[in-house]
């Protein structure tokens, strides 16, 4: 830290040294380890809170100031730059490394549900799907809810600490209550089924069959017939998207009250 005093009109610059000490502890139950100068804790350090909670970067006159990460005891690590103790830019990143997006946040959303390690390992098959963003799966007490930051008993209303199930580190709302039942997993864990609530509605197709000339209209250059030929026909067409549509349609046995036999072969154009 550097002090700028007036002299005479003239700027003196004094530059404070600091020294690297022991570890400090404090009456909170804090501590401190990094260096110093005579105002108190500045440049790097690392200060350690009493319920775990680690910051560990920059300091000026005793205050987190310049870069520096909050690490919390689940994993999870605000990066941010501080001003005198304020934070005034910040990022967060989960313990499996992703990070958050304060807008238009779509992770584990529709249509994509996949949890961060399906990014890097990719889907796996049916009966050997990843049920948790971290594996191995712990394994969950009786009769408790895993909440990702500890354990939910249905009976006392309380979650409690992963490494000791006496220690109670929060109180769900009621409506948090009803969704951890509703959707996080259990011990002993429930059949698992489809859940129609995360599906996408996908409508059956309609195609609409365009009327076609015959060959001899073609050649005799006359209108679209406006009647269906009865032959069957192999047609191929491009949908919005550009693709290929080849389609056949058995008009002879067409009735309005039926929907024509319809084949779909989709392939790239180029």
């Amino acid at each position: 830290m550097s002090i700028i005093k007036s002299r005479d009109s003239e700027s003196v610059s004094l530059d404070i040294p600091r020294v690297t000490r022991s570890m400090k502890h404090f009456p909170t139950g804090s501590q401190y380890e990094g260096s110093w100068d005579l105002l108190g804790m500045s440049g790097y350090g690392v200060y350690k809170y009493s319920n775990g909670v680690i910051y560990e970067g920059d300091f000026d006159d005793g205050m987190f100031h310049g870069k520096g990460d909050l690490k919390y005891p689940s994993g999870d690590i605000v990066r941010g730059t501080w001003k005198n103790g304020q934070l005034i830019e910040r990022k967060l990143i989960f313990a499996d490394g992703l990070e958050f997006s304060e807008t238009n946040w779509m992770y584990c959303r529709m249509p994509d549900r996949r949890f961060t390690i399906e990014y890097d390992l990719g889907i796996q098959p049916s009966g050997e799907s990843f049920m948790t963003a971290e594996q191995p799966p712990r394994e969950i007490p009786y009769g408790y809810y895993d909440t990702g930051d500890g354990f939910y008993d249905p009976v006392t209303k309380v979650v409690f600490s992963v490494e000791n199930t006496s220690t109670i580190i929060r109180s769900p709302s009621e409506r948090e209550q009803k969704w951890i039942i509703e959707n996080c997993r259990t011990n002993p864990e429930l059949p698992l089924g489809p859940r129609k609530d995360l599906y996408e509605e996908w409508l059956e197709p309609k195609p609409s069959l365009p009327v076609l000339p015959s060959p001899a209209s073609e050649s005799r250059g006359a209108s679209l017939s406006t009647r269906p030929s009865t032959l069957d026909s192999d047609r191929e067409t491009l949908d919005e998207d550009g693709y290929s549509i080849r389609w056949r349609s058995r008009m002879s046995s067409f009735r309005w009250n039926q929907r024509p036999y319809i084949k779909f072969d989709i392939n790239e154009t180029t």
